[in-house]
């Protein structure tokens, strides 16, 4: 009866060892892979980004900020802080939309203005 006992722990142990080393050996590239597609993804909103800004810029409706934001977002990617590097990629490629969107209508706001007079 004791020998059935130790031997249930025993597997059970051998087991979760077995789990254990398993997965630090693949875990370890698998978080690296995870982390280079965050990393490229995170690139590829901030070139999308500065893309929409340059738009923006051709239209004079560039806003302030959002190429500080495009800064600090490189920075934070460098850093290797990919969360807060997505989240400021993403705030300066919609404030870069919604310049391109606010030169469009102010355009045809001010064409319509002036040609009913």
């Amino acid at each position: 009866m004791k020998f059935k006992k130790y031997a249930k722990y025993l597997g059970v142990a051998a087991l979760a060892f077995g789990l254990v080393t398993g997965c630090q050996s693949t875990g370890g590239s698998a978080t690296t892979e995870a982390a280079s597609t965050n990393e490229q993804a995170v690139q590829t909103i901030i070139a999308d980004a500065k893309v929409a800004l340059a738009e923006a810029k051709k239209g004079d409706y560039a806003w302030r900020d959002t190429g500080k934001i495009i800064k600090k977002a490189e920075t934070a990617l460098a850093d290797g802080n990919t969360a807060k590097a997505s989240s400021l990629a993403t705030k300066a490629l919609q404030q870069s939309e919604l310049a391109k969107k606010q030169s469009i209508e102010q355009k045809a706001a001010v064409k319509k203005r002036f040609s009913q007079s």
